[in-house]
């Protein structure tokens, strides 16, 4: 958000030194390069130094910031990159921070305000020259920008957008108390330059105990009691003993660990039972096919022992075997039925003379014909 003449430049970005595990970046500069002076910190400089920062391992990455400001485009760009980045931001203001400077300090997730230090938010400026309707356009314009910035402060600091354009509008200073109670800040930073980072020698297991060293015990409540409410402890408060907090937090963690612990035998629980299902499934799955393949192979075994005993007894050719069969496989009870009124022969002539016999009319009681009994099947078998 730039006010006209005002560049602060002091060094662009580098990193922390090598002791410092935390990539740092540092923008002690005018927000946006001047190229007529050669001052000032581009977004596009800003960004190739967090890129190696993301390209380092590190899970987080450091900004301290003491500019007063400059291009609000530049500035919000800043804030863009650092929102974006995969890495946990934290941001320092370890100076002035100023106007257009304040955009890539709301970026931070954690956002540390030195004791000494100042943050000022205000209205954008810029020039306008033409007629009525180009500064009317011109009003319209850095209403809308003034609107932008608003929204984003409202969302870093829980404010409402209108509180926030007052805010601008008044042209406020805040200084280190102002701006954490205001929200642009979450909290102020240790006087030592020591406690921004634990010595590289300490052990892994002692890193909690060094954080802690970092928060008041006020801190620290404040910081747990929005978690714990949201877990349902409603009963404590400000007021609630340290004690009573420890014994909450000691507790959560608990029942964190007895539900993981739990959810894990569930899953192992579910696994197990799944395959014992998977495995009875396909046991069935088996036992049916080989039943199905044992009713097969009887039905066919019956179909080929009716038909052999029928042409054995004479009621049916030999070469009629092959049709019958086929009768007998769509209806074995028919073929049976029908085989059992046809008269057995004990050689083709006898079948032969019956047949002839039965088609001259003698007899009371014609006999079935092999073409009748074909018909007959064939009908049923329709049926």
């Amino acid at each position: 958000m730039p006010r006209r003449g005002r560049r602060l430049g002091l060094r662009h970005v580098s990193h922390t030194p090598a002791a410092l595990a935390t990539p740092t970046l540092q923008i002690y500069a005018a927000i946006g390069h001047n190229a007529a002076t050669g001052t000032g910190l581009s977004a596009a400089s800003f960004g190739a130094a967090l890129a190696l920062a993301e390209a380092s391992g590190e899970k987080r990455v450091a900004v301290r910031i003491n500019s007063g400001g400059g291009n609000w485009q530049e500035g919000q760009t800043m804030y863009d990159l650092l929102k974006a980045s995969a890495l946990k931001v934290d941001t320092y203001a370890v100076g002035l921070v100023a106007s257009a400077a304040t955009l890539p300090f709301m970026a931070g997730t954690k956002r540390l305000i030195a004791a000494h230090a100042k943050l000022m938010i205000h209205e954008c400026e810029s020039g306008a020259v033409g007629g009525i309707a180009d500064l009317e356009n011109a009003i319209n314009q850095q209403k809308a920008i003034n609107h932008s910035m608003a929204q984003l402060y409202a969302t870093a600091t829980g404010q409402t957008v209108e509180k926030c354009e007052a805010l601008m509008a008044a042209t406020t200073y805040m200084t280190a108390a102002e701006a954490v109670a205001l929200g642009f800040a979450t909290g102020i930073m240790p006087d030592t330059q020591a406690a921004q980072a634990p010595p590289a020698s300490l052990p892994t297991a002692s890193l909690h105990s060094y954080y802690a060293t970092l928060l008041s015990a006020a801190d620290m409540k404040n910081l747990l009691l929005p978690i714990m409410a949201a877990a349902g402890l409603t009963t404590l408060t400000a007021a609630s003993p340290d004690a009573d907090l420890a014994t909450a937090v000691q507790a959560a963690f608990t029942d964190k660990e007895a539900a993981k612990k739990e959810a894990a035998d569930a899953t192992a629980a579910l696994a197990t039972a799944t395959a014992a299902l998977d495995a009875a499934n396909k046991k069935i799955a088996d036992m049916e096919e080989e039943e199905a393949k044992a009713t097969a192979a009887a039905a066919e075994t019956a179909v080929a022992a009716a038909v052999e005993a029928a042409i054995s007894s004479g009621r049916i050719l030999a070469g009629q075997k092959e049709k019958y069969t086929a009768l007998a496989k769509l209806d074995l009870g028919a073929v049976t039925a029908v085989f059992a009124e046809m008269p057995a022969r004990k050689s083709v002539g006898d079948l032969n003379a019956s047949i002839g016999a039965n088609a001259g009319g003698t007899g009371t009681t014609p006999r079935l014909t092999a073409a009748g009994a074909m018909a007959e099947i064939s009908a049923k078998a329709r049926a």
